[in-house]
């Protein structure tokens, strides 16, 4: 399987973080209210694009804005929680490789997201020890331009 920024579009990266940047402060129902489809989707794949990135760059900031558009595309379209946990896997992952407390990263990004399911998942998910990238079905791919996530 090709890795993620390879097989994930990028052409929508640019509405996502416009997104990302209104919920900095925390998501409000106005925001909610604001998305289509097409800003969903648009979210999603940032998120997962973003964890390569902030990997690749070792940016904090960008693996939080990917955690961030994570969470809001689940708030509108919330599926398996276990589809879920097998996403934020990566960030987990990409956290400890940066040097961040996981917990610390899923509970402030949680913070920003209305009470619920999401929020909950993302709180329970931040502290857990067990996580690693072959457990979730990933692996960490070395590219042409850097290192990569790709489904094991």
């Amino acid at each position: 399987m090709k890795p993620n920024l390879e097989r994930i579009p990028g052409y929508e990266d640019a509405r996502a973080e416009v997104i990302v940047r209104r919920a900095h402060d925390g998501v409000t129902a106005e925001l909610m209210n604001s998305l289509e489809r097409r800003d969903v989707l648009a979210l999603g794949r940032y998120g997962r694009r973003q964890a390569s990135i902030a990997l690749r760059t070792g940016s904090p900031e960008i693996l939080r804005a990917a955690l961030l558009a994570t969470g809001i595309a689940e708030v509108c379209d919330e599926g398996d929680p276990r589809d879920l946990m097998v996403g934020l896997a990566l960030h987990h992952v990409v956290a400890q490789k940066l040097g961040l407390s996981p917990s610390a990263l899923f509970r402030d990004v949680a913070g920003r997201l209305p009470d619920g399911p999401a929020a909950d998942l993302f709180r329970e998910f931040g502290p857990r020890q067990d996580i690693t990238l072959k457990a979730f079905g990933w692996q960490l791919v070395q590219t042409a331009n850097g290192p990569d996530l790709a489904p094991a």
